[in-house]
């Protein structure tokens, strides 16, 4: 049952922020009651905390594995990143494209000042260990050829952390998902001009058809 009150709850995060959630509303859903909700999280406050914690862990989990890979180049890190960030939009956008809100930090940090602290803490946290992952990932880059010793590995990082922090706003105040997708290859192929060696190249690319025509 607390499994199935934090995917709720989780679900309606994403669709309504943490003011449009409600005890009421997920009793109803799950035919239970107000007071079982309450016996397993308290109050409004636990069932968000703990929901956002376990999301912020598997999400610093799915990037760390993709991230972290000493095996794959940036552009296969970034093709698994958009394959990830795609599979969550899709579950909130499962009839095309509407721009539908599809992560649960955004929508929370939107509701900034309605959270706790320690909702807060998670957000800021997760959003340095965000960084923390991309800085490995440009190391891994410059160790092993794709980019060159001179690339400013930090200016890199903020770039590509920046897009993997907002993502979900691209997707939301473009109305597409392609849009980021966009983005990704468009900050590429800027690295890629100004610090690859061609090793980058030689791998798939983030596919685009807007990047791809800036490209030609």
């Amino acid at each position: 049952m607390r499994d199935k009150i934090k995917a709720t709850a989780a679900d309606l995060i994403v669709k309504y922020g943490y003011r449009g959630v409600s005890f009421r509303e997920i009793a109803e859903i799950l035919s239970t009651t107000r007071a079982n909700l309450h016996y397993h999280f308290g109050n409004k406050s636990g069932l968000v905390e703990e929901v956002l914690d376990d999301y912020a862990r598997g999400t610093l989990e799915r990037y760390a594995n993709i991230w972290t890979n000493p095996e794959s180049t940036l552009r296969e890190k970034v093709a698994a990143t958009v394959a990830f960030n795609r599979e969550r939009y899709n579950k909130f956008n499962a009839n095309g494209d509407k721009g539908n809100p599809w992560s649960l930090m955004i929508r929370l940090r939107s509701d900034r000042d309605a959270l706790t602290p320690r909702m807060q803490l998670i957000l800021q946290t997760t959003s340095h260990e965000f960084e923390s992952l991309v800085r490995i990932a440009v190391s891994l880059a410059v160790r092993s050829g794709e980019l060159g010793p001179d690339a400013p590995q930090q200016q890199i990082v903020i770039q590509l952390a920046t897009i993997i922090h907002y993502a979900g706003s691209v997707t939301r105040d473009a109305g597409r998902f392609s849009r980021l997708a966009d983005l990704w290859e468009a900050t590429l192929v800027t690295i890629e001009t100004a610090y690859g060696t061609g090793k980058m190249q030689q791998k798939p690319a983030v596919k685009s058809k807007t990047a791809a025509k800036a490209r030609s």
